[in-house]
């Protein structure tokens, strides 16, 4: 009996794998990446780290013709929960996050379901630095940023791609709790995002692309706003050869329910604006080179509150070693969190395989 019940499990176990096979594909992805860090200033600190984050993907075709995909991404917390609690997640315990199944719909465009994925903020449509953005690395600089449909669970649609190379998307979010199957609340209410983006490519070598998002408040008519969070950004980048130069805007205006008081006192942002400039050239097929500067104002609400800009200068060279890529990035930054004289440099050597 124990030997016809193991010949019908392994005989069902294997069916149900052919038939996952045939419906779709599985694939995983990520990047053995090492990297060094040095940091001076006001987050001083030398570090040496390895990537620990890996996506899987699976895929396939509907009767229809549609293509459809379903990722997720496993991520180690940095933090945790070693108490007796319903949550009781240890340090380090590796997450799913970062989900979403996408409908490739052919001339109909696409339609995606998204948690902690399918960002649509341009705000680093300008950058063309060889390894990254480096007001987007663990040194917290302060600056503040438009955020991005990613920063919910979003519906979206994309357009398919219409004359002059142009595609559109709008993402209609809520707020989420990562990790929790189904994105089950923790019994409390969350503001919605609606988000907006068109890229487009009206030259060759011209690429010109636009965001913009506004946040619906769930407490509207309870709490007193002055103002509503809203946000955008713009890049346009354009490549000649071996060079590629961008220049982009950002905008955040935070949530405020502070009054303007008529002493004038209240030291409250009205908005940020920040501007990026980036150079990117290749020196040859495996040699990349990159000077990307940003500059952050907060504005306030009023004249009489003094802030200082914050400003990024980078230099970056990436590598290829063929099937690795060697890079290393300087960055300075100047009036961290909008204070006069916090400054701050960072140096990280990485080396990266693809796989």
């Amino acid at each position: 009996m124990k030997t016809i019940m193991k010949t019908l499990f392994v005989s069902i176990a294997s069916l149900s794998l052919m038939f996952s096979v045939n419906a779709g594909e599985l694939a995983v992805s990520g990047s053995a990446k090492a990297t060094y860090h040095v940091t001076h200033g006001q987050q001083s600190d030398n570090t040496i780290g390895i990537t620990n984050e890996v996506s899987f993907k699976a895929s396939g075709e509907m009767d229809n013709g549609f293509g459809w995909s379903y990722t997720m991404a496993l991520d180690p917390t940095t933090t945790g929960d070693t108490a007796a609690s319903p949550s009781n997640t240890q340090p380090g315990a590796a997450l799913n996050d970062d989900t979403s199944i996408v409908v490739t719909m052919n001339d109909l465009g696409t339609a995606k379901i998204c948690v902690s994925e399918c960002g649509t903020s341009k705000e680093y449509a300008f950058d063309q630095s060889a390894y990254t953005s480096m007001t987007d690395t663990g040194l917290s600089e302060g600056i503040g940023y438009p955020i991005s449909a990613s920063s919910y669970a979003s519906l979206q649609y994309h357009t398919p791609e219409l004359p002059f190379g142009t595609t559109g998307s709008y993402a209609y979010g809520q707020s989420k709790v990562d990790g929790r199957s189904g994105n089950a609340q923790a019994g409390s209410n969350g503001n919605n995002i609606s988000a907006y983006s068109l890229v487009t490519k009206p030259v060759d070598g011209l690429t010109v692309s636009g965001s913009y998002y506004q946040i619906e408040d769930y407490d509207d008519g309870i709490t007193t706003e002055q103002q509503l969070e809203e946000g955008g950004a713009y890049g346009i980048e354009y490549a000649m050869g071996n060079f590629t130069v961008g220049y982009g805007k950002s905008y955040k205006a935070p949530e405020s329910t502070t009054a303007i008081t008529a002493s004038g006192s209240a030291a409250t942002v009205e908005y940020y604006e920040n501007t990026g400039v980036s150079v990117g050239f290749a020196v040859n097929d495996e040699l990349s080179v990159s000077y990307t500067t940003e500059d952050s104002t907060a504005h306030q609400r009023t004249s009489s509150n003094t802030v200082y800009d914050i400003e990024m200068n980078s230099i970056q060279a990436a590598y290829s070693l063929g099937g690795a890529t060697l890079s290393i990035a300087r960055a300075d930054y100047d009036n961290i969190g909008y204070v006069d004289g916090t400054d701050a440099s960072e140096t990280i050597i990485a080396i990266n395989f693809a796989f």
